[in-house]
């Protein structure tokens, strides 16, 4: 099986960086004085309702990928999807959803009309070969964005994976062979591998890298 190294991040808002366990309270802290400070300098944006979330791969992903967002309250569910879309996952144009338990979330629904510090929902991309994430609010504050209405705050940084045939970094999947944990190849071992190179994809820092035809 693969090693998989699970790496930090860098926080947007002080460059510093952090760990996954460390990243709640760092954030915390960090968007707190930002928000004050525009305050008090009469330089902040309009005032809005702001949420912070955390995505993350769904399962044993989990460790590996995972993202804090700033998102506005009056994005939709569907400004939501397309940025996870963009940032993560989009590959084919597949169908996705978000839900709650067992209640389907509109893509249409506003952030604010349905989420609350401490919610937890489940977000899925693709019904074949689906990709799932977990996301969580942290918080909820009164803020602005720079622009759009979706802004990684911090996002991991790509994990380290072993080639399955030698000790070098990975940096190709071979889709036929991964499910025998024999897939993930370094450049030297991709080019010995006996599988045809149209089973090759590039290995991307996302929950959904070696899955349906995504190459980040």
């Amino acid at each position: 099986m693969a090693k998989k190294l699970p790496l930090n991040g860098t926080c947007a808002i002080c460059k510093g960086t952090v760990t996954k366990k460390e990243a709640p309270k760092h954030l915390q802290k960090c968007l707190q004085p930002k928000e004050k400070n525009e305050k008090t300098t009469g330089r902040r944006k309009s005032s809005a309702k702001i949420f912070h979330l955390l995505v993350e791969g769904y399962g044993l992903s989990g460790d590996l990928y995972w993202m804090h967002l700033k998102a506005l309250g009056r994005a939709s569910f569907g400004d939501l999807d397309m940025f996870l879309r963009d940032t993560w996952l989009e590959c084919c144009g597949h169908m996705s959803g978000f839900s709650a338990g067992e209640e389907e979330i509109d893509m249409n629904e506003k952030l604010s009309d349905i989420l609350s510090p401490g919610q937890t929902w489940l977000y899925e991309y693709d019904f074949g070969s689906t990709t799932e994430l977990l996301l969580k609010v942290v918080s909820e504050f009164e803020g602005s964005l720079k622009k759009g209405k979706v802004e990684i705050l911090v996002r991991n940084e790509a994990p380290q994976i072993i080639c399955n045939q030698c000790e070098k970094p990975a940096t190709t999947i071979c889709v036929d062979c991964i499910y025998d944990n024999q897939g993930w190849l370094c450049d030297d071992c991709a080019g010995k591998h006996g599988c045809d190179e149209e089973m090759f994809l590039p290995l991307v820092n996302s929950p959904r890298t070696g899955v349906c035809a995504y190459a980040g």
